[in-house]
């Protein structure tokens, strides 16, 4: 017996939609009604391109399978991946438009990952949040009946409601990514946005002030003279952003842009409200810019009686601060490049950092 969608449960379901749009504790309760409306196991939300652990909306009981979905890079070879091109014109994909008999036996995607978990037949819709493509996916265990041309043609019926959804939650969270830009200019800060992949969304007045020849923004993304910099804000940025950040290191490591002839500049990044707000909108995470030579350095015995550092190590602190590089000390200051070396690692040693960047964090937040 084919497994049918109630169509008024459906109705029921996607009014709350609106619902989760404005309280975005209710998506869960929403998704769950959406699956048991259409006969599904289970309901997910997720960017059509450019897939990311923590850039998806799911039922509870999915959410094991993508953890290995992601852990064991399956989505790297999603045998669904064949049906985007419909999907981006008619607007659904049905299972059946997408593989045969042939290819839900042997294909290894249904074979060894949605077998794993009892799943096989999927539908999913296609509907847009501003630039970004995204799908309500349904998923049907291997002892269901797949979606068929009925099932699509009362699916597609959800595109609009889906949509409306993704542009109120988009329009609220564009207005408030608007309200904290103008409260950080208000404040003297600088500050730039990001979407989900480290792309600058926006930037604030006073951020635009700081880019010149030295700090750029090139292709959408934040970048420095220095391509080890650049490389270190775009780890810093994807930690801030992974599924678990906390556990990462590069989330609480800021990240220095060094500037010839200037001080160097601290970007901190750190995430919005992460889903839904991260997989409708266009930022998902915010960077804090810190100008070093608008803050007042350390008096030099202070660095001493707080870390107790040798006159010369005091000297190499400083100059760290200003941004040098261990290289230029020792050309300042007449010491060797191992030297300087050795003395760079004592100070770092001594305050408790581990890098540059932590150095200078640490030293711009102490007062005169």
């Amino acid at each position: 017996m084919a497994t049918r969608i109630n169509i008024s449960e459906l109705e029921k379901a996607l009014d709350g939609l609106l619902e989760s749009a404005l309280v975005a504790e209710s998506w869960e309760r929403t998704l769950e009604q959406i699956s048991r409306a259409t006969g599904s196991t289970g309901t997910h939300i997720m960017p059509v391109r450019g897939k990311f652990p923590s850039g998806f909306l799911s039922t509870p009981n999915l959410q094991e399978a993508f953890h290995v979905y992601f852990d064991e890079e399956w989505y790297k070879r999603d045998f669904r991946e064949r049906g985007l091109a419909v999907a981006m014109t008619k607007g659904i994909v049905i299972e059946h438009d997408i593989a045969g008999e042939e290819e839900f036996n042997h294909q290894i995607f249904y074979t060894d990952f949605l077998a794993r978990f009892g799943f096989r037949y999927s539908a999913m819709v296609g509907f847009t949040s501003g630039d970004t493509m995204l799908s309500l996916n349904l998923q049907r265990r291997i002892q269901d009946q797949p979606f068929d041309r009925d099932d699509e043609r009362l699916l597609v019926r959800m595109q609009s409601r889906l949509t409306a959804a993704a542009e109120i939650i988009r329009a609220l969270h564009v207005a408030k990514i608007d309200s904290m830009s103008e409260a950080f200019e208000l404040a003297g800060t600088a500050v730039v946005f990001f979407d989900r992949f480290g792309h600058v969304t926006r930037l604030n007045q006073r951020a635009e002030m700081l880019l010149d020849g030295d700090i750029r923004l090139l292709d959408q993304e934040l970048v420095a003279l220095s391509q080890e910099e650049t490389g270190l804000l775009r780890r810093h940025l994807q930690a801030v952003l992974s599924k678990e950040p906390f556990t990462n290191p590069a989330v609480s490591t800021p990240v220095l842009f060094s500037r010839p002839g200037k001080a160097p500049l601290i970007i901190r990044a750190q995430r919005l409200n992460g889903v839904p707000a991260e997989l409708f909108s266009h930022s998902a995470a915010v960077a804090i810019i810190t100008d070093l030579s608008e803050r007042a350095a350390p008096s030099r015995d202070l660095l001493r009686r707080l870390f107790s550092l040798t006159p010369q190590e005091t000297t190499v602190a400083r100059l760290l601060m200003d941004g040098s590089s261990p290289r230029q000390i020792a050309e300042i200051s007449g010491l060797t490049y191992e030297t300087t070396r050795g003395y760079v690692k004592k100070v770092l040693a001594k305050t408790g950092t581990q890098r540059q960047s932590q150095l200078i964090s640490l030293l711009s937040s102490l007062k005169i």
